[in-house]
């Protein structure tokens, strides 16, 4: 079976894997899901953390594993993803993009979606950090297909975010990205990261699998979500 390195996305943290590291370990996985800087036991100041953090606490997890990973990525962990799979290609055995933000090269969250993609006034940034500033667009833009109680759940622990990482670009290069295999899952009911930008992000990407949820399937849709893990992890 594989090792299964689960990467949160923004204003969440490894909590949001709750209900999936379960069902991935009974079909025989190790999954290893953690908190990237300033989210859960992290508790640097969210002015202080760059994107640099957040890869090298992924990059930590992964080295300390004795076999090439699958690294799976949700929303903005997509650009985590892509700088691991450039600096340690060999530790990488496949990248899983959810729902995810994939970069070229050069460019960052800010400079290829917030000129372009559609404010709903769920986030409003203040100094150092992007703030939640209403419930009810949240709970719209994250978890729209979630049920009350799960969106509640949710609501109550995700954070504020920091900005530097949406601003810093993504390095990749052909010679060593591009070595590395990547699949996608798509979430066509999405509000977070919209289905078009996801099948335009996805091109490359094999294989590209749609689940009809919202932005967030580890929690609308475990069963579905960890199935499709499970079977690309065994490919």
């Amino acid at each position: 079976m594989a090792t299964i390195v689960l990467v949160h996305g923004h204003m969440h943290g490894a909590w949001c894997w709750g209900r999936v590291v379960p069902l991935l370990e009974a079909r025989g996985h190790r999954v290893v899901a953690f908190d990237l800087p300033g989210r859960g036991a992290d508790a640097r100041p969210h002015a202080e953390v760059t994107l640099e953090d957040f890869v090298a606490a992924t990059a930590a997890v992964v080295q300390a594993e004795r076999e090439p990973v699958v690294l799976v990525g949700h929303s903005a962990g997509g650009t985590v993803l892509s700088e691991i799979a450039e600096r340690l290609p060999e530790r990488v055995a496949l990248l899983v993009y959810v729902a995810a933000i994939l970069l070229r090269d050069g460019e960052s969250i800010f400079s290829a979606f917030v000129p372009i993609a559609p404010q709903d006034g769920a986030i409003a940034a203040d100094g150092g950090s992007a703030v939640i500033t209403d419930r009810a667009l949240l709970r719209r833009r994250f978890y729209n297909t979630c049920s009350d109680v799960d969106a509640a759940w949710a609501l109550d622990r995700v954070c504020p975010e920091p900005l530097a990482p949406m601003m810093a670009p993504v390095r990749v290069t052909p010679a060593r990205f591009g070595r590395v295999k990547r699949a996608f899952i798509k979430t066509a009911q999405d509000r977070g990261v919209f289905p078009a930008d996801q099948d335009r992000m996805s091109a490359g990407c094999d294989p590209v699998i749609a689940m009809d949820t919202d932005h967030s399937p580890f929690l609308s849709a475990p069963e579905e979500f960890a199935a499709h893990l499970d079977a690309l992890a065994r490919r």
